[in-house]
């Protein structure tokens, strides 16, 4: 015999997201989102962590500090694109969002083109930009910088 009872185990009410009040680069990627009207933490945390902020930071060599720190500045606009594009899914129209994903867009490429060019590539699309520099370029470019397990930018 079918049970006809319908059974919820629950219901939600999700309210429309508007454009709000953003957090800064540092305190998105902190609380995991850039609106504060969305920053409903499941716990409280004593002390975030940011890479980089720690005595073991400063007793680094200049080169590790400077590799770190741009990579955290690509993860904070790397965060920024995420929250956007989550955002910009269902505002479509929303031409301020819009025009700050792009210009975002544009800040992520220029730094890991710049972290490619110091370092090493950290994509597919940044050994095709050193490609199109030095064409003749017979290196793979991956083994140009120490993988992330390997302690290269934590």
């Amino acid at each position: 015999m079918l049970d006809t009872k319908k059974h919820y185990l629950a219901m939600a009410s999700v309210p429309r997201q508007h454009w709000g009040e953003r957090y800064s680069a540092d305190q998105a990627l902190g609380t995991g989102t850039i609106f504060k009207d969305l920053d409903m933490p499941f716990f409280a945390a004593e002390e975030l962590f940011f890479p980089g902020a720690s005595q073991e930071a400063a007793d680094k060599d200049p080169v590790q500090r400077e590799r770190e720190a741009l990579m955290l500045e690509i993860q904070r606009v790397s965060f920024l694109l995420d929250d956007l594009r989550l955002y910009l899914d269902t505002h479509p129209e929303d031409q301020e969002g819009l025009a700050e994903f792009k210009t975002a867009l544009e800040k992520r490429k220029q730094m890991k083109e710049e972290f490619a060019e110091k370092f090493y590539p950290l994509t597919p699309d940044c050994m095709a930009e050193i490609y199109q520099k030095q064409p003749l370029s017979a290196c793979f470019f991956w083994q140009e910088g120490p993988a992330p397990w390997e302690g290269g930018c934590v």
